[in-house]
């Protein structure tokens, strides 16, 4: 059975793909459409055979659905989580959860036209295939985009709900400078040069904004891919240091990330522009699954970081229906 690629770059018009998604080495540079999970141990190339309008597709679902917890049972583990900083010397940790609601697999392609509309500025996707099931995104976060030698990426952390007036707390200013600071090491580690870390502003994403830092260098586009492979995950979806947030986020969440905050997009040896895989739901015939996260530092309460992730959840809710 065909598998199924749609996807709108932003300022692009969307496309509808049918081939079949291939899992190759993280270490081999693939060619053409990528999907990765969250720590690129599993990376998909897809291998296009047609390109089509019409939308004849068949859908493929995965044989478990995740695990959702309940508000309880989420602040339990993200209490624990906060304990382990001192012990495990995490500075920050990004804790996800899913959220399940009805929802008609039949209205997918619906769903992914109307996600296009309400955000322009996203990368929006809705990807099938026997490896990974069915998911439909739509992020406002750029990993890496690298054309003529000019590489581009964003530092994009802390949320507030959009209409939100207050000021940036400390925890958040805290949490972004991780992400600026991990971004910058990766690109001197790549040996980029001319890097310039732009004026942090608020960024709008549908019902939430984020701070957000642009940050452009010099480097080859033919290392873009390695590139991309040391910058992600970065601590935005991760933490920091990257290692002992990993091992912390795995004995904590009760749910597989399969493709969520994994990176997606176009790599080859001229011009790559890959995603970070947020505001996303994984689909099957009656339910969507959407994965949401929250940065987590030593000032975190897990009870607004509950509430931050059900505002983030409103930004795919909008176009499920």
């Amino acid at each position: 059975m065909s598998e199924l690629l749609c996807i709108r770059f932003p300022g692009k018009k969307p496309r509808y793909f049918s081939g079949t998604f291939k899992q190759v080495i993280a270490a081999e540079t693939p060619n053409g459409f990528v999907f990765s999970d969250a720590i690129h141990q599993c990376v998909y190339v897809f291998e296009q055979r047609e390109e089509r309008t019409e939308e004849s597709f068949s859908f493929h679902f995965s044989a478990e659905q995740p695990v959702v917890i309940s508000p309880r049972d989420y602040q339990i583990e993200a209490q624990a989580m906060l304990n382990a900083f001192p012990v495990m010397q995490v500075e920050k940790a990004v804790y996800s959860r899913v959220k399940r609601v009805p929802f008609d697999s039949k209205k997918a392609f619906e769903a992914f036209e109307k996600a296009c509309s309400e955000y322009p500025n996203a990368c929006c996707y809705l990807v099938s295939s026997e490896l990974f099931g069915t998911w439909l995104g739509a992020t406002p976060e750029l990993l890496l985009r690298a054309d003529e030698g000019i590489l581009t990426t964003m530092a994009l952390a802390g949320t507030r709900k959009s209409e939100s007036e207050q000021p940036w707390e400390d925890k958040e200013l805290e949490e972004h400078q991780f992400v600026i600071d991990a971004i910058v090491d990766a690109l001197q580690r790549s040996d980029c040069y001319d890097i310039d870390v732009e004026v942090t502003i608020e960024k709008q994403a549908g019902p939430v904004k984020h701070l957000y830092t642009p940050i452009t260098a010099v480097g080859s586009a033919e290392s873009a891919w390695a590139l991309a492979l040391d910058l992600h995950p970065t601590p935005a979806v991760c933490g920091t240091p990257r290692i002992a947030a990993l091992d912390l986020i795995h004995s904590r969440e009760m749910h597989n990330r399969d493709l969520y905050t994994g990176l997606f997009g176009w790599v080859d040896e001229h011009q790559t522009e890959l995603y970070v895989n947020l505001r996303c739901a994984q689909l099957f015939e009656n339910d969507a699954f959407l994965y949401v996260g929250g940065g987590y530092t030593a000032a975190s309460i897990p009870d607004l970081e509950w509430e931050e992730t059900e505002n983030k959840a409103k930004t795919l809710m909008k176009v499920l229906g």
